[in-house]
């Protein structure tokens, strides 16, 4: 027993030392990028001659170290830009989320790539349906009998990861690889946006799971919507490409670089094999059917 509590004190010790040593790892990449550019900062005023006076070099100087500092603070303090790590209760490193994610924000900001949607995300619903009707429920005719399906449901609330819109015409409910597919492009899409120096954001999500009394509710108002939808076997879900959820709670109409990135998402997991997309341009949404559980 005193064997057993020695090794896990000692992996906890080890454990917590690599926590260490990453954050310093971090801290210290970010304040000599901050240097390498106060030094930059300083030369280009000595070559421009427009520094006047020692006085003014000095005053330079001391701002630029204070504002490094201040950066530095930030960079390792708990904030929405930056990493917690520490040990959970087995000795294993843990990392934190919280609204955006708790990777380190690289120095220089990653670019955001050209996505072309038609090309990129053009499964056709015969394509969905098929792996729907292979994995998904089999189609429920009311609300009621959400809890009676053939498979177990997940409720996805509103989370970290996502924001669940005021849903009309279907119910919150996926299977759970579809539940874990929705948790991975939220987490992806706020880690891919911390990598370009762009503020958080949520993804929406607009349609979820539909009853036949929702198909049949939804075929009243749309003559065009399926009455075999895929969004009955709980395995498809909407996420608008329009509007976003900013990081102090207010919806924002999408000024199509968030978009962008979450089509950068959403290419990279179909490319894994975890979903079909189609982009849909009526609806303003991308219409994404789970595959398999992304890793």
């Amino acid at each position: 027993m005193e064997e057993n509590r020695g090794n896990n004190n000692l992996r906890i010790a080890i454990n917590t030392l690599v926590a260490d040593l990453c954050i310093f790892k971090i801290a210290f990449k970010r304040l000599w990028y901050n240097i390498t550019n106060i030094v930059k900062c300083i030369n280009w005023h000595k070559a421009k001659n427009i520094t006047g006076t020692a006085w003014f070099k000095w005053t330079l100087a001391a701002f630029a170290v204070l504002f490094a500092i201040l950066l530095l603070a930030k960079g390792c303090s708990a904030t929405d830009n930056s990493i917690s790590i520490g040990t959970d209760g087995n000795g294993h490193i843990a990392v934190t989320k919280g609204f955006s994610t708790r990777i380190p924000c690289p120095a220089k900001a990653h670019r955001i790539s050209n996505v072309n949607y038609t090309k990129e995300f053009n499964d056709l619903n015969d394509t969905h349906i098929a792996v729907a009707e292979k994995i998904g429920v089999k189609p429920i005719q009311s609300r009621e009998d959400a809890a009676n399906a053939s498979r177990t449901l997940v409720d996805i609330s509103s989370s970290d990861a996502y924001m669940v819109d005021d849903l009309t015409h279907s119910i919150p409910f996926l299977i759970p690889e579809g539940a874990e597919l929705l948790r991975k492009i939220g987490e992806n899409f706020q880690d891919s946006l911390l990598m370009k120096h762009m503020s958080p954001h949520k993804v929406i999500v607009t349609s979820v799971l539909r009853t036949k009394d929702d198909v049949k509710k939804l075929r009243k108002r749309n003559t065009n919507s399926s009455e075999n939808s895929v969004h009955c076997y709980g395995t498809t879900i909407d996420i608008t490409y329009k509007r976003f959820l900013s990081e102090n709670g207010e919806v924002i109409d999408s000024h199509g670089k968030l978009k962008q990135v979450l089509g950068e998402v959403l290419r990279d997991l179909k490319k894994e094999g975890c979903c079909y997309v189609k982009h849909e341009k009526k609806q303003a949404c991308f219409h994404i059917t789970v595959r398999k559980v992304p890793k």
